[in-house]
């Protein structure tokens, strides 16, 4: 079975995690500098903490937001003259070197995980078109159809060009902003940053820890409950944490809950009684992309994976409101609505 989710542009603010700054650094080097931006159809904030002494952060905070804004034009699908969109009507093109390598990283992906996640679902997804006004439930010969077209493997890469079979499309969503969070990231940390949160949309990049050197807290959404309530706070530094869940983008028709992550084997969304997986990581883009794999996967296959990788560490919260750590983060995540929640082993 394989599955990953479609990221279609939010019309409000949509936090899949919170950044809590529990509280004051008596040692700040400098009033934190924060803006946010709607890019990537979704809201984009950068708030710098700590800058080099010799950099503007001003500037930082601009270079921030116009790497993610030209990242966006190359990617996005909504976007008639990006790259994607006339690789998308042409099947054949001449890639940037910048959008290669987020192809070939999602290709990396797709065959770590099996297909799991997989970028050549774009059909699929305009065929749900879940989050948007024509969000609907497809009939089973149009699921399919547009099956018929997802296959990672059918895609050719040569050098810098690259080919599509002519019924399929590429959609980069599922990766789209943990790719933009690492090229911020590299940028703000280029022009002197050594402390920021980088949150699009709900992908979390942390550059260092606070200024006084200790972790950032990060709260873990309640999937059942109202944006800002959460279940347990992680503490944790320089890292991506990144959240998949069926409580992101959904809608109701006849009673029955359609939400965003979808089965590319069924092409309906994934029913494993996970209601949401955050993956932590170093790298955003290959958290992004695992934490829809991951939750495809189910419970214990992803638990199994993040204890054979230990630079990848989850939080699994299933459909009876159990909490699952992978065992190299349960000193750095605490439990805090212990009246709903509970840990199981």
């Amino acid at each position: 079975m394989r599955s990953r989710a479609i990221k279609t542009s939010p019309s409000i603010v949509l936090f899949f995690l919170f950044v809590f700054v529990l509280q004051s650094c008596q040692k700040e080097k400098m009033e934190p500098i924060s803006d946010s931006q709607l890019l990537l159809g979704t809201s984009c904030f950068i708030t710098i903490y700590s800058i080099d002494k010799t950099n503007d952060p001003e500037e930082a905070l601009n270079r921030g937001f116009k790497t993610i804004e030209e990242m966006e034009n190359r990617l996005s699908v909504n976007i008639f003259e990006s790259e994607i969109s006339s690789l998308n009507r042409l099947k054949n093109a001449s890639l940037s070197p910048d959008t290669l390598q987020i192809i070939e990283d999602s290709l990396e992906i797709a065959s770590l995980s099996e297909g799991r996640f997989d970028p050549s679902i774009g059909a699929l997804v305009s065929l749900w078109g879940i989050g948007t006004d024509s969000q609907r439930v497809p009939s089973p010969q149009e699921i399919t159809q547009a099956l018929a077209s997802v296959d990672y493997t059918s895609i050719d890469l040569n050098e810098n060009k690259i080919s599509l079979p002519m019924d399929m499309m590429i959609d980069l969503g599922g990766i789209a902003k943990g790719s933009a969070a690492d090229l911020v990231k590299n940028e703000l940390m280029s022009n002197g940053v050594t402390s920021a949160i980088i949150n699009l949309g709900g992908n979390v990049q942390l550059i260092g820890g606070k200024p006084d050197g200790s972790s950032w807290r990060i709260g873990i959404q309640n999937p059942e409950d109202l944006r800002g309530q959460y279940i347990g706070i992680l503490e944790t530094k320089d890292s991506a944490v990144v959240t998949s869940g069926i409580y992101e983008r959904y809608f109701v028709q006849d009673g029955v809950h359609y939400h965003h992550i979808l089965d590319t084997e069924t092409g309906y969304p994934v029913n494993n009684g996970i209601q949401s997986l955050t993956v932590i990581a170093k790298n955003s883009l290959l958290a992004d992309g695992l934490s829809t794999a991951l939750f495809s996967l189910g419970q214990e296959k992803a638990m199994d994976y993040a204890e054979n990788h230990p630079d990848i560490d989850i939080i699994v919260i299933d459909d009876q409101n159990r909490v699952y750590l992978s065992s190299h983060i349960k000193d750095d995540f605490r439990l805090t609505n212990t009246e709903d929640f509970s840990y199981t082993p």
